[in-house]
C-alpha cells in the first residue's frame, strides 16, 4: 500500500508534456476530423498534454485511457512526431490469404450464380475457399470474407420452374394496350373513369408452422402447431392508384365464388370502369363466368404471381395476423383474417405501398 502510494506521488509530481510539432489549432483539427477513431484518441491525448501539461495519471484520467497508454502516445509522438499518431497499426488483414482482388475474382463465380437465381451457400464457398488456398480454414474465416465484400444472408425469391422471365416482361411492357384494348369494348357514351386493379385469392386455414421471431437473450420461445385440414379463402381486390382494397371471405375457390366476388367489385366501384388483372386460375375463364358490365379481366402470364401485387397483402397477412398461431376453428381463422383485411383497408397508405406495382400505374 505504502509503495502505491509513493508511486502515486512520483507521477504527480512527474509532468508529461508534447513536443510542440504541430501547433495547438492543427492538433485540434486533426482531433476532430481524422476518420479513425484510434487517431483521434491520440490527437486527444496530445491536445492534453500541449493545453495544459499535467500528471500522466490525469492526462489518462480525462482521456479515458490508461496512463501507460498517455506515456506510449506521448513518447512515440515526441521522438517521430506526427508519424507516430498517423501511421497505420499492425491490426487489420496483415495474413489474409488471398488480397482483395483475389478475393473479388474468387467470388466472382458466385456473384454471377446469385444474378442467375442459383443459391450459394457458405459450406459450398468453404470448401472452393480451401481448394484454392491449399489447405483447411475456419468458418469465420469465410463470413469475414463475405462481410469485406458486403454479401448478406436473404430469402430467394420463388419461382416456378416453368415461368419465363421473358414472357413476364413482355407482358408488363405490353400491359398499357392491354389496358386500352379492354377500355375500348365499354358500351358508346359510358364516360366513367378507367380504374386498374388486381386481384387474387389466399387460403388460409388451421395448418401452422413455426416461424422465426423476435426474442432476448436466453429465451428459446415455444410456439403451438398443428395439421388441421380445415380452409377458407380470402378473395381481394386491389385499387393501387386509390389505395383502396374490396376483399370477401368465401368458403372455396369455384366460379360460383368468383361471379359473388366480382358483383360486389361492380357495387363497391359503379362509378369506375374496371380493368382487372387476374391470374390463369380455372374459375376466372370458366364458361359460367359471369363478367359485371363495368369490369374487364386481363389474364396475367402462366406462373408468375411475383407480378400480381395481392401476392403482397397475402405475405402481409401471413406475417402479422397467422405466424406462430394455432387456431381452434375455422371461425377464429376468420375472426383473424377479418381483422388483417380490415387494418389494411383502412390504412390507404400501406396498401399503396405494398400494391402499386409499375406497370400498373397506367394512364387512360
Amino acid at each position: 500500500m505504502d509503495r502505491l502510494k509513493r508511486e502515486e506521488k512520483e507521477d504527480m509530481a512527474r509532468v508529461t508534456r508534447a513536443a510542440s510539432h504541430l501547433s495547438l489549432d492543427e492538433v485540434k483539427k486533426r482531433m476532430r476530423t481524422d476518420p479513425r477513431a484510434m487517431s483521434r484518441q491520440r490527437w486527444l491525448i496530445i491536445y492534453n498534454a500541449l493545453v495544459e501539461p499535467r500528471a500522466a495519471s490525469e492526462i489518462a484520467r480525462h482521456c479515458g485511457v490508461s496512463k501507460a497508454t498517455v506515456h506510449a502516445v506521448i513518447s512515440r509522438y515526441n521522438r517521430l512526431g506526427v508519424a507516430a499518431i498517423e501511421t497505420k497499426g499492425q491490426g487489420g488483414q496483415r495474413r489474409q490469404y488471398l488480397t482483395l482482388e483475389e478475393e473479388q475474382d474468387f467470388l466472382a463465380p458466385f456473384f454471377a450464380q446469385a444474378e442467375r437465381g442459383e443459391i450459394a451457400t457458405v459450406g459450398l464457398i468453404w470448401g472452393a475457399f480451401e481448394q484454392r488456398v491449399g489447405h483447411t480454414v475456419d468458418d469465420s474465416t469465410i463470413y469475414r470474407l463475405l462481410h469485406r465484400h458486403e454479401w448478406r444472408k436473404l430469402m430467394p425469391r420463388p419461382r416456378h420452374p416453368k415461368a419465363d422471365e421473358q414472357v413476364r416482361e413482355q407482358f408488363k411492357k405490353n400491359f398499357p394496350a392491354q389496358v386500352e384494348a379492354a377500355v375500348a369494348t365499354r358500351e358508346a357514351g359510358d364516360e366513367r373513369p378507367v380504374l386498374i386493379m388486381a386481384q387474387d385469392e389466399g387460403c388460409f386455414g388451421r395448418i401452422s408452422r413455426a416461424k422465426r421471431c423476435w426474442a432476448p437473450p436466453g429465451v428459446r420461445p415455444h410456439a403451438l402447431t398443428q395439421v388441421v385440414r380445415e380452409y377458407l379463402y380470402a378473395y381481394a381486390a386491389v385499387a393501387p392508384a386509390l389505395g383502396q382494397m374490396v376483399s370477401l371471405i368465401l368458403p372455396e375457390a369455384s366460379t360460383v365464388m368468383m361471379n359473388r366476388f366480382l358483383e360486389e367489385v361492380s357495387r363497391v366501384f359503379s362509378t369506375h370502369f374496371v380493368v382487372m388483372q387476374v391470374d390463369g386460375a380455372g374459375w376466372h375463364r370458366a364458361n359460367d363466368l359471369v363478367i359485371p358490365e363495368n369490369i374487364r379481366l386481363i389474364p396475367q402470364p402462366a406462373y408468375s404471381p411475383e407480378l400480381n401485387p395481392v401476392e403482397h397483402i397475402w405475405d402481409e397477412l401471413r406475417e402479422k395476423y397467422f405466424h406462430n398461431r394455432c387456431f381452434a376453428s375455422l371461425e377464429c381463422v376468420t375472426e383473424a383474417l377479418c381483422q388483417g383485411l380490415t387494418a389494411l383497408a383502412e390504412n390507404s397508405e400501406r396498401l399503396r405501398s405494398l400494391t402499386n406495382f409499375p406497370h400498373l400505374s397506367v394512364r387512360c
